[in-house]
């Protein structure tokens, strides 16, 4: 297992070193701020839905 890691570790770290690492990184944190809006999107819906089905279930009888 730490030899899968130690070669997966190297190859990132050959990747960066190279130009095309500069890139990857602008996508890593282009993919970051993505998912932190997706969750963040997530989360406004469920309160909503939340609150929704809390007032519908008040009101019933």
């Amino acid at each position: 297992m730490n030899q899968i890691l130690w070669s997966v570790w190297l190859s990132a770290r050959r990747f960066l070193e190279k130009e095309a690492g500069h890139t990857m990184v602008e996508y890593l944190f282009m993919l970051s701020l993505i998912i932190v809006a997706a969750i963040l999107g997530v989360r406004v819906v469920g309160e909503t839905a939340l609150d929704l089905f809390t007032t519908t279930r008040n009101a019933l009888p």
